[in-house]
C-alpha cells in the first residue's frame, strides 16, 4: 500500500514544486530574463524544494544518506532541467506558444521522467536507511 500511494505523494510534492516553478519563471521572464536560462533558474529553485518534499513526503526517508541523495537530485534536476528547456525551446520556436504556457506544459510532459529517475536513482537508499511510516527506524 505504501509504494501505491507514491505516484500519489509525488504528483502533491510536483503540484507545489509546480506552482513554485512557474511563479519563478514567471518573475524571470517579467525581468527580461531569456526563457532558457529563466526555465533552468526557476527548476533549480523548485527542485531543491521539492528534494525535501520527496525525501520525507513521497518516499518517507530519514536523515542518513542525505547529502548523497541530494547530489544525486541535482544531477537528475540537471537532466531534468535539460529536457524541459529541449521541449520549452521546441513549444515556443516550433509550436509559436507562448513562454509561460510552454513552460507549464513541458513540465507537465517530463513529470513522468522526472518521477523514474528519481525513484529508481535518486532515492535508492539501504532499507536500514530507511525510517518506517512512525518516524522510527525499522526493526531487525
Amino acid at each position: 500500500m505504501r509504494r501505491a500511494s507514491q505516484p500519489a505523494r509525488f504528483v502533491a510534492v510536483g503540484a507545489a514544486g509546480y506552482a513554485v516553478n512557474i511563479l519563478a519563471f514567471v518573475g524571470f521572464d517579467a525581468e527580461g530574463a531569456p526563457y532558457a536560462a529563466a526555465s533552468v533558474a526557476a527548476y533549480a529553485i523548485s527542485n531543491a524544494l521539492m528534494y525535501l518534499g520527496n525525501r520525507y513526503f513521497t518516499f518517507r526517508l530519514g536523515r542518513a544518506g542525505f547529502w548523497t541523495a541530494y547530489l544525486r537530485y541535482l544531477l537528475v534536476g540537471i537532466v531534468i532541467a535539460g529536457l524541459i528547456v529541449g521541449v520549452l525551446a521546441v513549444l515556443v520556436q516550433v509550436a509559436g506558444i507562448d513562454e509561460t504556457l510552454g513552460q507549464a506544459l513541458a513540465l507537465i510532459i517530463i513529470t513522468p521522467i522526472a518521477f523514474v529517475l528519481i525513484k529508481r536513482w535518486t532515492f535508492q537508499v539501504s532499507s536500514r536507511d530507511a525510517v518506517a511510516p512512525s518516524g522510527f527506524p525499522p526493526m531487525r
